[in-house]
């Protein structure tokens, strides 16, 4: 008989205790031609992975762990859909498919909308429950969502949200992207390149960019590097004093003597290339440039280096925090960060200074 490794032996053992129900060691070692004591091995081995079991001498096949009930209709309301939204979207859609549920995608782009789907979501046969993504482009619109969003009663998880902690809705479950873990990778990977004075370009109109620059100075003191203002781009709704800082990008660069950005997002970075070139601002020679999104930073002139937020791993993850709800009604809220990562590409470039 043809000595056998250790990975098809084992998997002989499992075809051997499947067809008989249970085996001794023994029986094991003479059918596969192998000492007892390297059945023994093995058994324990696929007892410990919990492929089998062992009871009174004997090998028993493991008792297969009972199925999930299939899941019914998750409805996935949103207020906006981007191409950063629609990744995490369709992840969310992948994971329902394969749990056997049916999928729907309604798009609600004001606080009336947000109400009829909610209303549809509850009155509808099957309906399992809810994610939510709001665009929140203030704090004050959390409040405004709240009865629309809890008066139905059904389980809800935030998709690539946290509620402001005290709200309601920071009672709910919840899934996003690290952020805060994002801004000290930004900024450790350009201190690794010699950048000290590094400036923060974004706008103040979505959940992103407020953690973003919530958590952008003390990201700095904790690098030990000069906390730089933040000046804030223009966008509807932004703090007209605080945009009248720097409205142009290039000359709050030379006010803060910056050699380095990070600007949230990748489109807005890239629409900033051509200013910074006029400028005579050559990226990455004179300024190294970190973007965030990753969904078109490679496209441009010059390809940027991002931070890379887990889109489809937080939309499938939002799906199995949500079947979870579904089995554990009464469990506390979890709200669950998932860690984003940096994609380099050639925006960045070692200082000499």
């Amino acid at each position: 008989m043809a000595i056998l490794g250790p990975a098809r032996r084992r998997e002989q053992i499992l075809a051997l205790v499947g067809a008989r129900g249970s085996a001794r060691v023994a029986d094991l070692s003479a059918a596969l031609g192998a000492a007892a004591v390297t059945i023994r091995r093995d058994v324990e081995a696929l007892a410990q992975e919990g492929r089998v079991t062992r009871r009174y001498g004997l090998v028993l096949a493991a008792p297969e762990a009972p199925r999930p009930p299939p899941l019914g209709t998750v409805v996935a309301v949103v207020s906006f859909v981007s191409g950063y939204m629609q990744q995490i979207l369709l992840a969310a859609q992948q994971a329902v498919a394969e749990a056997g549920g049916r999928y729907v995608l309604d798009v609600a782009p004001d606080a009336h909308a947000v109400r009829r789907s909610f209303e549809r979501a509850a009155a509808t046969e099957g309906v399992e429950g809810v994610l939510f993504a709001p665009r929140w482009q203030s704090v004050a619109q959390v409040t405004g969502d709240l009865d629309h969003v809890l008066a139905p009663g059904l389980p809800l998880v935030l998709l690539e949200r946290f509620a402001p902690r005290g709200s309601l809705l920071a009672a709910r479950d919840a899934v996003r992207s690290d952020h805060t873990s994002g801004v000290h990778q930004a900024l450790s990977h350009l201190r690794a390149h010699g950048h000290r004075r590094v400036l923060l370009l974004s706008r103040d109109d979505s959940p992103t960019a407020r953690t973003v620059r919530a958590c952008f100075a003390e990201a700095q003191r904790s690098l030990n590097m000069p906390v730089l203002s933040q000046p804030l781009l223009s966008s509807d709704g932004a703090d007209q004093e605080h945009c009248a800082q720097a409205p142009d990008p290039v000359a709050a660069i030379a006010r803060f003597g910056a050699t380095a950005v990070l600007v949230h997002s990748d489109v807005d970075a890239l629409t900033m290339l051509p200013r910074f070139e006029a400028a005579g601002l050559s990226v990455p020679d004179d300024l190294s440039i970190v973007s965030w999104d990753d969904v078109v930073a490679g496209m441009g002139s010059v390809p940027l280096t991002t931070i890379a937020p887990p889109k489809r791993e937080v939309g499938t993850a939002a799906v199995e925090l949500l079947r979870w709800r579904c089995a554990n009604p009464a469990a506390p809220a979890r709200r669950l960060e998932i860690a984003t990562r940096l994609v380099e590409r050639r925006s960045v470039r070692s200082t000499g200074r």
